[in-house]
């Protein structure tokens, strides 16, 4: 499944990320989308970079719920704000994070919906 709308966005790749499906969601990705992967932590670029932090992730067996709180929408861009629970387990066992998203969205030629930039860790 490709993200035609912005609302498909969230449920599509919290699908994906809960599948522990790596590639399925660097697809999700523009090839030189940036990645925060943590807060206040230098963007990574494109899909190895991506793919090098998924792989060696925290938390094992992680499982997110990601709720969308409101998207803006114009023309080929898409703004996304989503508030998110993840569970886990880690070092110290189980382990409950929590957090806001923000993604931008960019439509494609051929009209899928990309992520341009994802800030899991939006600085408030």
């Amino acid at each position: 499944m490709t993200i035609s709308s912005p609302t498909q966005a969230d449920p599509t790749w919290m699908e994906r990320f809960n599948a522990g499906d790596i590639e399925g969601l660097l697809e999700l990705y523009e090839p030189d989308a940036l990645f925060v992967p943590e807060p206040g932590a230098k963007p990574l670029a494109g899909p190895d970079a991506v793919r090098d932090f998924a792989a060696n992730f925290p938390l094992q067996d992680p499982q997110i719920d990601l709720r969308t709180r409101v998207i803006y929408e114009r023309d080929r861009d898409a703004l996304v704000y989503s508030d998110w629970t993840m569970t886990g387990t880690g070092p110290d066992g189980p382990t409950r994070l929590e957090g806001q998203a923000t993604v931008v969205l960019r439509k494609q030629s051929d009209g899928r919906w990309l992520l341009a930039v994802d800030d899991p860790f939006t600085q408030r």
